[in-house]
């Protein structure tokens, strides 16, 4: 009986991790194959109803596959633990913020005062086409998106597409094959292998950078590594990974305010978003603080 468990673990395992790597790497080698056609493949894969809802989608094909009908640890009633879902929309963001403010106090003359890329992107929605910044308005417009980070719940439900995947279902079933701590850097390895094809194309880092674009990918690989223990840690302690949804929600917001104050000197395998290693140096603290507390036993 064990042995027959363990087989439709890894089962389960192979059938997910095939069914997303297939619809995340075969559009990817055809873009490759046909370069002609690879800016058209580049926007099917970016697009959040692929990508993002993919591990969603590999959950159902495989559950229904081979036949799994264990429940699955999700529930959207995220206020009944409010010190799970104050770590979720709060901790994270904080770090990121800690992390442009690292950036910009290494690098000051990257900052843009005249806020160039606002006036640039979201000139249509309103934006003034002048603007002239001090360190304390931009310190108060971060605290703003911090705030805003921690309630957007549409952004939760979007990011939930590839959480319920690799938290809500890979994880567990690693966990049943392996110790907690392998199991959840194996899982964030994955996923960020999973954004190879984006960054190959650009996405996140451009092309601009030494080692494009094989740096880019390494450096998302440790971006997921990084952002997986804190969504396996919250995911663990209270097995619902709606919470692990609610961090990469906040994370998608207002890891994207930086760059707005950003002249772009700087590789971005540096910062000041939380995709370079200075961006995240808060929280690949925190991570390294969450991977030894994680528990060394879980059941699901």
């Amino acid at each position: 009986m064990i042995a027959k468990t363990s087989n439709q673990i890894t089962q389960r395992i192979t059938c997910f991790l095939s069914i997303v790597f297939g619809v995340y790497f075969i559009p990817w080698l055809i873009g490759m194959l046909f370069p002609a056609i690879s800016e058209t493949v580049f926007a099917i894969l970016r697009f959040p109803g692929v990508f993002m809802a993919t591990p969603a989608l590999a959950v159902f094909l495989t559950r229904k596959i081979t036949k799994d009908t264990a429940p699955l640890p999700f529930s959207t009633k995220v206020r009944k633990n409010k010190k799970a879902l104050a770590f979720s929309a709060l901790l994270p963001a904080c770090a990121i913020f800690l992390g442009a403010i690292l950036f910009y106090l290494i690098f000051p003359d990257d900052l843009d005062y005249t806020g160039r890329f606002i006036s640039e992107n979201f000139a249509q929605y309103g934006a003034p086409t002048e603007i002239q910044f001090t360190i304390r308005s931009m310190l108060v417009m971060g605290l703003i998106a911090l705030a805003i980070s921690a309630v957007a719940v549409p952004i939760w439900f979007i990011a939930l597409g590839e959480d319920i995947g690799w938290q809500g279902y890979l994880l567990p079933l690693l966990c049943k094959k392996l110790p907690v701590r392998p199991a959840v850097l194996i899982t964030g390895t994955l996923w960020g292998l999973g954004h190879a094809p984006l960054i190959y194309w650009g996405f996140n880092y451009g092309s601009a950078y030494p080692g494009a674009p094989w740096g880019g990918i390494a450096m998302m690989v440790l971006v997921c590594m990084v952002m997986g223990i804190w969504m396996s840690y919250i995911t663990l302690k209270s097995r619902n990974c709606m919470y692990a949804a609610v961090i990469h929600g906040a994370v998608d917001i207002i890891g994207e305010v930086p760059i707005w104050l950003s002249l772009s000197t700087q590789s971005t395998l540096l910062g000041p978003n939380p995709s370079g290693i200075i961006g995240m140096s808060f929280l690949i603290l925190g991570a390294a603080i969450l991977l030894f507390r994680l528990p060394k036993e879980v059941q699901f």
